[in-house]
């Protein structure tokens, strides 16, 4: 039998590749130099293969964890500082199918008090803890290796300063993607005492910082810390006049507006107060809120906007109960959160060195579906402590051209 080599046009070679899985792709990067470029480091057609998977819902969703190992204070001086051990980089894991981890090395030279920012469409957003700040700025893509350094925002003095060495700011930060112009944004909001915060907005696509000032008033309501993505803004839940409210930075039109809450999530004015909101991050896209009591942290209802702005579209996915769940919560006041929630409403949720899983079935309570426990970092180094972080991300072939 004879065989025969078919050479097909470049244009129907781009169409099939656009329509396989990443992994696969990645294995393809041997076959030639133009492919393993293509693949790689070709924007457009990473951003085609994003696309076409996003429309047919053939992305993967893996998670990313990070461990921060952490040496245990023998005394007035730590062992790091004595020089016993040197300081101790995070571990970065993407959690597979069936609970098979796979390691990743971050490509910088340093990568000590590196934390996972954010990510969207398959880019990590990284920086590193200066004081209240972030600095040494970066994104990258697990799947490819795509690497990027980001130029760090010049932070106004004024805003590091404590007052009476009693108030510490945090930065308020988020990470996002601008579809109709396809440019990728990184948002700080500076907290300032008595004075309105400073807006930093970084656009990749044009590499520059810009800074405008947030409409509202810095104290005491930003609070720092991560925003939730949803509908290309980023949200916080901000604290004003003993009750919740969620302000969201409109990364197109680089503006701010409310957000309405559930119209039934309070019973009265006392329990406005005694409530604690947090925005979650929805996998598919909806903007989630987790609901619970300052004196019972340990239930608390979880509400997906199935509709963006319109107050009526709010819907009630759960109402957890740490009591229903014995066997996972040995202790009834113990420190737990979630992670984010899948496109099937199911939630994970992060206690101690664990992952779980848990999904409603015919309208009964929670069960766990998966359960998860992250191994030891450094288990050869005596006193050394850990904690982790989780979130979602997206198996792509995106990269940002400079």
């Amino acid at each position: 039998m004879s065989s025969c080599v078919v050479d097909l046009p470049e244009d129907i070679i781009v169409k099939i590749l656009c329509r396989l899985p990443v992994k696969s792709l990645i294995r393809f990067t041997c076959v030639s130099k133009r492919w393993r470029s293509m693949i790689i480091s070709d924007h457009q057609f990473g951003k085609s293969h994003h696309q076409l998977a996003s429309q047919q819902r053939t992305l993967r969703r893996k998670v990313l964890l990070t461990t921060y190992p952490k040496l245990r204070d023998p005394g007035p001086i730590s062992l790091a500082r004595s020089g016993g051990f040197p300081k101790l980089p995070p571990r970065f894991q993407s959690l597979e199918d069936n609970f098979s981890v796979k390691n990743f090395t971050i490509p910088c030279e340093k990568s000590e008090d590196i934390i996972v920012m954010g990510s969207c469409n398959g880019l990590a957003l990284l920086g590193q803890s200066n004081r209240c700040y972030l600095k040494n700025l970066s994104i990258w893509n697990l799947s490819t290796g795509f690497f990027r350094n980001l130029p760090s925002p010049s932070f106004p003095e004024r805003s590091v300063q404590s007052v009476g060495n009693e108030y510490q700011f945090s930065v308020n930060y988020g990470f996002g993607h601008v579809s109709t112009i396809d440019d990728y944004k990184l948002v700080f909001i500076i907290p300032a005492l008595c004075d309105l915060p400073e807006v930093h907005v970084f656009s990749m696509r044009a590499n520059i910082w810009k800074v405008i000032t947030a409409p509202y008033s810095s104290w005491p309501r930003w609070r720092g810390g991560q925003g939730t993505l949803s509908n290309e803004a980023i949200h916080w839940v901000i604290r004003c006049k003993n009750e919740s409210v969620i302000y969201a930075f409109d990364l197109a039109e680089e503006g701010f507006r409310q957000v309405p809450l559930p119209p039934v999530l309070w019973q009265d004015e006392d329990d406005k107060t005694s409530t604690e909101i947090t925005t979650l991050v929805h996998l598919g896209g909806s903007l989630c809120i987790l609901s619970r009591k300052h004196y019972y942290p340990g239930k608390g209802e979880v509400w997906a906007m199935t509709e963006y702005g319109v107050p009526e579209s709010w819907v009630k996915l759960f109402q957890f109960d740490v009591r229903d769940l014995p066997d996972f919560f040995s202790r009834v006041y113990g420190p737990w959160d979630m992670c984010f929630i899948t496109e099937s409403n199911i939630i994970m949720l992060r206690r101690d060195n664990e992952l779980f899983w848990f999904e409603r079935r015919n309208e009964e309570k929670l069960i766990c579906s998966g359960q998860y426990r992250i191994e030891e970092v450094q288990p050869e180094v005596p006193e050394c402590l850990f904690y982790f972080h989780a979130i979602g991300y997206d198996e792509t072939l995106v990269s940002v051209a400079e």
